[in-house]
């Protein structure tokens, strides 16, 4: 499954996921500088898991019903941590990522929450 990593994804995180063998293509070098709902709308996204740190991501699927893609794993780690932020995302990807949801991911845990009726891509 493709993984694409929005471009606020540090990237450090970006290079540790591509090492440990994780086909990622990063917004940063795909579409620089396109704002959050161009990218919902891009169909490289709306067939991958996006990652992303930012949250209104979430707004922008259950709030405004931009279509999603098959999965966001939004991460709620501090920036400069990119450490633990590629850890948590590998566990969790190494768990398996469940589609449809947005998964939010921090040192704390993990949550999920499935997609409006409708909206799924996955």
């Amino acid at each position: 499954m493709q993984l694409i990593a929005d471009e606020n994804v540090h990237g450090k995180v970006v290079a540790r996921l591509r090492a440990a063998g994780y086909d990622l293509a990063w917004i940063k070098e795909i579409a620089k500088s396109a704002g959050d709902p161009e990218i919902l709308r891009r169909a490289d996204v709306a067939a991958a898991i996006f990652i992303t740190n930012d949250r209104d991501y979430g707004e922008l699927v259950f709030l405004r019903g931009l279509p999603p893609p098959r999965a966001i794993l939004y991460t709620r780690t501090p920036h400069r941590d990119w450490k633990l932020t590629s850890d948590l995302l590998i566990t969790e990807l190494e768990r398996g990522v469940e589609l449809g949801k947005l998964t939010t991911i921090s040192a704390g845990g993990v949550r999920h929450k499935p997609y409006p009726i409708g909206a799924s891509n996955a």
